[in-house]
């Protein structure tokens, strides 16, 4: 069966998630990155960043809501 690219990204597209409840997510794959190891210790290094750093943007927006609430 083919998806034709019509499948969504749980994570990028489930409405119901929020930011705060979206970013510890983000850390566990940042922290399961460093481990991976069929990807080199070069791949595995620029994974866990990019993981991470979305994590912190996201934490950001959390906090963002938060106080605007």
């Amino acid at each position: 069966m083919r998806s034709d690219n019509n499948q969504l990204d749980i994570f990028m597209h489930d409405a119901r998630m929020t930011a705060a409840q979206e970013a510890p997510l983000w850390r566990a794959a940042a922290a399961q990155a460093l481990v991976d190891f069929q990807f080199s210790s070069v791949v595995r290094k620029d994974r866990h960043d990019y993981y991470l750093a979305k994590a912190v943007e996201l934490e950001e927006v959390a906090a963002q809501s938060k106080a605007a609430a």
